[in-house]
Order: C-alpha cells, then sequence, then structure tokens
C-alpha cells in the first residue's frame, strides 16, 4: 500500500530543517519498522486518505550541540498548545493534545523507548489537522496566536545550579533532593544530584540545568 508523511509533519521537518540545517538526524524518522508495524503506533500508515496510508507521527533527534535540541522544541511546542497535536514524547513523559487525558499535561511514559534521543511528535486523525500547513511554533519563531490553553508552569524558569551556589532555590532543590537543606551547594548536594542524572541517563556533571529540574520534577 502506498503511503505517505502527513503534510502538517512534514512542514515541522522542513521548518526544523531550515532552523538548523547542519543538525544531526540519526534518529530522524516516520515510517515505522517491522517491529511497528506489528503495534498500534502512529509510525504505521494506520490513517486512509483515499488508498493512501498517512503516517501520523514524526521523531526529530536531539542535537543539542547543534541548537536543535529536542527538550526545547518539545516544551516549545507544548506550550504553542497546536491544536493539530495529538502527543508529544521526550525524555520519559508524554504530553497529550486537547482530545487526550489530562490535556497538555506531562505523564510518565512507560514505554519500552524513553525518547531521549529524539522527540517524538503525533498528530491527529482528522485531515483537516494533519494535513494543515500551517507554520508551527519551534525555537527561535513566534508562537502559537491562537492558544487553546493557558501556558504550563515552566520547568525552565528555574535557575541553573552548581556548586557554590547558596539560598532559596539551593534550599527547594535539596528537598527535591531529599537531603539535609542548608542552603549551601556543597559536595553532598553534589552527590545527590549526579546520582539523579545518572539514574535518569543524563549528563552526571552536578550542574542542575532543564532537564536535571525535569527528572526532579517527574
Amino acid at each position: 500500500m502506498a503511503h505517505r508523511i502527513a503534510k502538517s509533519l512534514d512542514k515541522l521537518r522542513s521548518q526544523v530543517n531550515a532552523r538548523w540545517p547542519g543538525r544531526n538526524k540519526k534518529s530522524d524518522g516516520w515510517i515505522g519498522d517491522a517491529a511497528h508495524a506489528k503495534t498500534n503506533s502512529d509510525h504505521n500508515p494506520h490513517v486512509k486518505d483515499g488508498s493512501t496510508g498517512v503516517v501520523t507521527a514524526l521523531d526529530i533527534t536531539h542535537d543539542p550541540k547543534s541548537g536543535c535540541d529536542a527538550g526545547v522544541i518539545a516544551n516549545v511546542l507544548i506550550a504553542s498548545r497546536d491544536p493539530r497535536i495529538k502527543y508529544i514524547i521526550w525524555n520519559r513523559q508524554i504530553t497529550t493534545g486537547d482530545d487526550g487525558p489530562s490535556p497538555w499535561k506531562a505523564r510518565k511514559y512507560s514505554g519500552k523507548n524513553p525518547h531521549t534521543m529524539h522527540v517524538h511528535t503525533s498528530v491527529r486523525a482528522s485531515k483537516a489537522k494533519y494535513d494543515d500547513t500551517s507554520d508551527w511554533a519551534i525555537p527561535g519563531t513566534a508562537g502559537a496566536t491562537t492558544p487553546s490553553a493557558p501556558p504550563p508552569p515552566a520547568i525552565t524558569k528555574r535557575p541553573t545550579l552548581k556548586e557554590g551556589d547558596q539560598g532559596a532555590d539551593v534550599r527547594y532543590l535539596q528537598k527535591q533532593l531529599g537531603i539535609a537543606v542548608d542552603g549551601k551547594f556543597g559536595p553532598p548536594t553534589t552527590k545527590a544530584v549526579k546520582a539523579v542524572q545518572k539514574k535518569n541517563e543524563l549528563k552526571a556533571d552536578g550542574i542542575v540545568g532543564t532537564y536535571t529540574w525535569a527528572a526532579l520534577a517527574e
């Protein structure tokens, strides 16, 4: 059976390629392999447009070195509340769109693939949605003009912390880590942070940035 990618996702891929022309595409994908074909996956051409199957899922490689940071892309897409979105999976979390359970609220994703090498975007099965080629909100572009809900609390607003820092944010971090709270980011806090990072397959550098805050929130 002939198949194609949803036009909305082709548009998203084109925007990402134009924004980061030198990005790594190793973990990109849209049409599923034989293993996907045996599952209920949006990477299969499960939607029919006449005699053509339509794939309604797209993976974009996480390549922060080039600037194509999958976590930032996920955050921006979710904050845009784009009505085409069915769900987004990134770093062991899934966020569904308007039609999903707990719309626009991240939940733990327990699938076999943790989605730490790429961000997965699925679009809704209505042709008016999956073939809508309007611009997407991606990092470095304007956001959606008509969001369907207010933005979520932004984990990224937490400051980056490292050994030597002091104050209320460090106390909050220590509470999240479940260790003694003194407001001073010393060796014990660094050790606890590295343990969390290793557990979540993050770079264990002891520096608390966006992904470490997200792991603690989860």
